[in-house]
């Protein structure tokens, strides 16, 4: 006679008996197959004893996965950040140390020219390798020349072009590379220039990208004469204009020129005639920066002076000159080539040395 059994939904478990029978229907094999569980490992879900041998309340219901619907869902382990957006705050030192690296890494990887410097919002690569920098764009160029401009050294042209300031010397007959003159033409070495020729040369310091090396530091290479007249001189631009002025409390004209020259150890005369007197006489063609022009304003002769300093792009002035011209001004960049000044022209001086 068969035992009695006690209906489970379509499964049967036999009186007196510990084990559930499960009647394997379509619907339970398609449970089977979309879990990607055998028959087998459904019946040891569906089990009073479960897999690992714990009891299963008539309260449970089995699931697919082997476990009592009430533990707790799988934990899955997040793939590891490739990125980091920068918050308030950050540091890369910081953002390193939370990502179990260096910040000598990131910076590298993130080609950070300042490590020091991020942005909030700025996304960083968190991994990669570091890659090499392009090398620098070089173009070939019609313009293998450059014109000095004040303030300019040798050594810092030098390094602006990727060469030395010894190679320019020799290229350009130079006897004395201290010696620059404003506007003077230097030739490059070489059929190519960096994208960037034509911009102004600064003389204090090297090159912008410093991947260029220079035997000869800019500080270290002193200005000519005239350089330092030049450079002087532009100290005391905005002093204001003071008749018989001799300092930089007010200049007149002659004062400034006066002080100036002293400031580079020559002595000259202290009026504008005396000024012209104490000059070597030249043409207006033979001009350097550092010379002195002589106008005749207010009275006949040389009854103004001015230092002449060459080009003047800031302003516009293919020609210029520095002076204190009257009261109630203060000293300037003067236009050489301006109507007025060439109408009351008188005459150029080379400082004796």
């Amino acid at each position: 006679m068969p035992e009695p059994t006690t209906n489970l939904g379509g499964n049967s478990r036999r009186k007196g008996s510990p084990f559930l029978h499960i009647r394997w229907t379509g619907a339970v094999a398609g449970i089977a197959v979309a879990s990607a569980l055998s028959l087998t490992g459904l019946a040891q879900a569906a089990s009073p004893t479960g897999v690992h041998g714990a009891a299963v309340h008539d309260s449970q219901t089995p699931s697919a996965s082997g476990v009592s619907s009430s533990t707790a869902s799988p934990t899955f382990e997040a793939a590891p950040a490739t990125t980091y957006r920068v918050q308030p705050g950050n540091t890369l030192g910081g953002i390193a140390a939370r990502f179990h690296t260096t910040w000598e890494h990131l910076a590298a990887i993130n080609h950070l020219a300042n490590p020091n410097l991020l942005l909030v919002g700025q996304v960083l690569r968190l991994t990669g390798t570091v890659t090499k920098p392009a090398a620098p764009t070089v173009v070939q160029s019609a313009v293998h020349t450059y014109r000095v401009q004040p303030g300019n050294t040798l050594s810092g042209i030098a390094s602006r072009f990727h060469t030395t300031w010894p190679v320019l010397a020799r290229l350009n007959h130079l006897s004395n590379p201290n010696i620059l003159r404003v506007g003077q033409v230097l030739t490059l070495p070489g059929g190519s220039v960096s994208a960037s020729a034509n911009k102004p040369v600064s003389g204090s310091t090297g090159s912008g990208n410093g991947s260029a090396s220079v035997s000869l530091p800019a500080a270290s290479a002193p200005q000519s004469l005239d350089q330092a007249i030049v450079s002087t001189a532009f100290k005391y631009l905005g002093v204001p204009y003071v008749w018989g002025g001799e300092s930089p409390r007010g200049f007149d004209c002659s004062g400034l020129v006066q002080y100036v020259l002293a400031q580079n150890g020559i002595s000259i005369g202290r009026t504008s005639w005396q000024q012209w007197n104490d000059v070597n006489h030249i043409a207006k063609s033979q001009l350097v920066p550092g010379d002195l022009v002589f106008f005749d304003t207010y009275s006949t002769g040389a009854s103004h002076v001015g230092i002449y300093i060459g080009s003047y792009p800031k302003l516009g002035y293919s020609r210029a000159f520095i002076d204190a011209p009257a009261p109630g001004q203060s000293v300037m960049v003067q236009n050489f080539n301006n109507e007025y000044w060439v109408s009351h022209y008188y005459g150029a001086g080379a400082v004796r040395r």
